[in-house]
């Protein structure tokens, strides 16, 4: 599985120099979802707090939420940029997913990133990857991604080493140090009570 490095997502997002292919980019990496489902958003479903994208593998809506700086770029983009096709009126994008690839291909090469990686579902596990380094709840990457919880445990939650050497140091055992207690035993007094004689134990 691919996904890009912190460092190819600043260099990827600071060589777009288009805003149309800036908020296709942008939008991939912060919602996670499929090509397809990102090169047919229409701009009715775009909404203040949120975007309709339709889940062609469910065949149904799937509410997704972004930032307030991609919220930004997209605003902009739509009232400084954006301008209607006739065959596709309302459409976000006017372009195939082989364009959106082909797109991102150009970036990454731009920005020195492996051949490998520059592929549209790259992003979709970088956003997946990101968001599960965050501390990010699974079902909240449910909801943006439209994967099942099983899914992303399956292909995403198998930990690197590095993460499991953080993680079994921050759960080391107590101290092994020695700890002295003490121990009551001794014969009956002539009251009929034991008389107490204090030992002390190592364990």
């Amino acid at each position: 599985m691919k996904y890009l490095t912190n460092d190819e997502v600043q260099r990827l997002l600071v060589s777009i120099d288009k805003k149309a292919d800036k908020v296709l980019i942008q939008l991939g990496l912060v919602i996670g979802c499929r090509v397809s489902e990102i090169v047919t958003i229409d701009l009715k479903n775009i909404q203040p707090d949120r975007i309709k994208i339709w889940d062609e593998k469910k065949n149904l809506f799937r509410d997704v939420v972004i930032d307030s700086a991609t919220r930004a770029l997209l605003n902009d983009f739509i009232e400084d940029g954006w301008e209607p096709k006739p065959h596709v009126k309302h459409r976000l994008f006017y372009f195939s997913t082989k364009t959106a690839n082909r797109v991102l291909k150009k970036y990454c090469k731009k920005a020195g990133i492996p051949d490998d990686k520059a592929h549209w579902h790259t992003l979709r596990h970088t956003y997946v990857m990101r968001s599960l380094d965050e501390g990010v709840p699974i079902n909240h990457i449910v909801e943006q991604t439209g994967d099942s919880p099983s899914t992303i445990i399956a292909i995403y939650g198998r930990p690197s080493i590095d993460d499991r050497l953080r993680v079994i140091e921050n759960h080391k055992l107590p101290s092994q140090s020695p700890v002295n207690i003490t121990v009551s035993k001794g014969p009956v007094n002539e009251d009929g009570h034991n008389r107490t004689v204090s030992t002390e134990k190592e364990i």
